[in-house]
């Protein structure tokens, strides 16, 4: 897959900004190319089946300061089995939160890398002012692979403690790792300890329900995070 995309509700997505932005499907499938492809194997696929469950785009909408992308589909989606929509955490993230995203590496989706906040003070000195365009910045961990996902776009997962609600909430979607080494910044080579900054996608919710026509507090779950 070259971006993955989380579903909010059944015709909005998220990804990131610069995903959503790279010239890739555009070289490869031509304008207007873009296409959403669901289903247990086939959105692994680098070329899904024409069997594959697919859906034509309307409209992205792009915040390339916060580096998040919002997805407009035409239609809508039916939601059943693993085909499910996300609830957004309303809840500030605190340094102590677990969370976790998708290992780009792993074509079959099944493994995961855990997420933990960088200390502010480190973090500042890869991005200045990095929460002034709502960024969570996390620190580097085992696993990180910058040339297989430097463009982000995986949602990142934690966990709520709201005993009524649901328990895998959005926290936020992967961006673009910062390091010291150049062939790190333009992906030629991994860089082990390279910090990221990833988009909090509370910080878009109004914007998000907009687009998809809802309003903003069905969309979020309000439990803190474990």
């Amino acid at each position: 897959r070259r971006c993955a995309a989380t579903i909010i509700t059944g015709n909005t997505l998220v990804t990131s900004a610069v995903c959503a932005k790279s010239n890739y499907p555009a070289s490869k499938y031509g304008q207007g190319g873009w296409r959403i492809v669901t289903g247990a194997e086939e959105r692994y696929m680098q070329t899904p089946p024409n069997s594959a469950q697919t859906y034509v785009v309307k409209n992205i909408e792009l915040d390339e300061c916060s580096n998040i992308a919002i997805i407009q589909i035409e239609g809508s989606m039916s939601f059943g089995g693993q085909l499910m929509p996300i609830f957004i955490s309303s809840h500030p993230v605190s340094q102590a939160s677990t969370m976790y995203t998708f290992k780009t590496s792993d074509p079959s989706g099944n493994s995961f890398l855990g997420v933990t906040q960088g200390v502010s003070t480190a973090c500042d000195q890869y991005l200045p002012g990095y929460t002034d365009n709502n960024f969570m910045c996390s620190q580097p961990v085992l696993g990180q692979t910058i040339t297989d996902d430097y463009l982000g776009g995986d949602p990142i997962i934690g966990f709520s403690t709201q005993p009524d609600g649901p328990l895998a909430v959005l926290v936020g979607i992967t961006g673009l790792y910062y390091s010291t080494l150049e062939d790190s910044q333009n992906a030629v080579a991994n860089d082990a300890t390279a910090y990221r900054f990833n988009a909090i996608v509370a910080a878009h919710v109004k914007h998000i329900a907009t687009i998809a026509g809802v309003s903003a507090e069905s969309l979020v779950s309000t439990g803190d995070l474990g």
